[in-house]
């Protein structure tokens, strides 16, 4: 057996996997260990039998950067990747599951499935909440031991970014959980950016002068994770920090 070093969240990574919640959105800017993070929280139950996953991009194409290093990670924990079947089979009989959502039909396929976790890569290339919605209402669970649940990871922008912005980022503090009055259920937007993963800092930083050396909004929106920036809004100059307070 390969000996794989084992991951270690740093505090953002590790707040953002502490939750018991229901859909929790992670993310807000590039570079604070999204996609590991991710890896983390879906493979947490690969030791239960019954246990099913699905991981979900908008472009079949995108999931092949995750794969490999998903492929990474679980090989220590007996999860062996299908090529033909596109998911991973763990020793114990756990499955995780990939797809993609390259058109409105494709949300079907997944319904009356049961998945008991849903990780949803780049949350914002979903264009509806509608669509949203469909396809996490696959996320059940009828195994004991095992709770429902909806991991999300992305970045301001996109074709969603105001249904996003609306559900999780809007609804309620950063980092305090949301119960939906009319659902019952919960959800929890936690905030990180790049100078949240040292790791990235240390081994790359050319990518941090990269992210400080772009045009104003999109350095707001990729380096500092502002959500109420995006090219074309009439009050470039707003600050959430300045412009908004408690009454």
């Amino acid at each position: 057996m390969v000996q794989i070093d084992e991951w270690k969240p740093w505090p953002k990574q590790e707040e953002a996997l502490k939750w018991v919640v229901f859909e929790l959105l992670f993310g807000g800017a590039r570079g604070p260990g999204k996609t590991d993070t991710g890896i983390a929280w879906i493979g947490k139950t690969f030791d239960h039998p019954k246990y099913r996953g699905l991981v979900i991009r908008r472009n079949a194409d995108d999931l092949r950067d995750w794969v490999d290093r998903a492929n990474y990670k679980f090989l220590s924990r007996g999860g062996v990747w299908k090529e033909s079947k596109r998911e991973f089979h763990f020793t114990s009989g756990a499955k995780i599951r990939t797809g993609h959502l390259k058109d409105d039909n494709a949300y079907e396929k997944y319904l009356g499935h049961e998945y008991q976790r849903i990780l949803i890569e780049e949350l914002t290339l979903i264009p509806t909440l509608d669509l949203y919605l469909k396809l996490i209402s696959s996320c059940r669970s009828t195994v004991d031991g095992l709770d429902a649940r909806v991991f999300a990871t992305t970045n301001p922008g996109g074709p969603g970014h105001s249904w996003v912005k609306n559900r999780f980022v809007d609804v309620s503090p950063w980092g305090e959980a949301y119960w939906d009055p009319n659902t019952g259920r919960s959800r929890m937007f936690i905030q990180g950016t790049v100078d949240d993963n040292p790791t990235l800092i240390e081994k790359d930083p050319g990518y941090i002068e990269f992210l400080d050396g772009l045009p104003t909004e999109l350095k707001r929106a990729w380096r500092y994770g502002d959500w109420d920036v995006f090219v074309g809004m009439y009050f470039s100059e707003f600050d959430r920090a300045l412009h908004v307070y408690e009454p």
